[in-house]
């Protein structure tokens, strides 16, 4: 099964697809520079959590639209700390 069409369970392991990149841009026998592998695991975590981010605005958008920004917001806080849950 590829890494594409697996549904995602758990937080990806970043560092393990930094690796993967650095073998697969630089070839088989590719050591690795960490300071290189860490700015890729540094910018893929940062776009994670800046997609949880927008998921949760979006969330946020939609219940305050439906409910109204008062009574979806004790929901909303809640959402919102189980989606940061996830990534822990």
């Amino acid at each position: 099964m590829s890494v594409e069409s697996r549904r995602m369970t758990e937080t990806p392991d970043f560092e393990e697809i930094a690796r993967r990149i650095g073998r697969h841009h630089f070839g088989v026998g590719y050591i690795g520079r960490s300071d290189g592998e860490a700015d890729i695991a540094t910018a893929l975590r940062n776009a994670w959590n800046a997609r949880g981010a927008a998921d949760a605005a979006l969330i946020d958008q939609s219940l305050s639209t439906q409910m109204g920004a008062i009574a979806a917001g004790p929901y909303v806080k809640n959402l919102t700390r189980e989606l940061k849950g996830l990534d822990r």
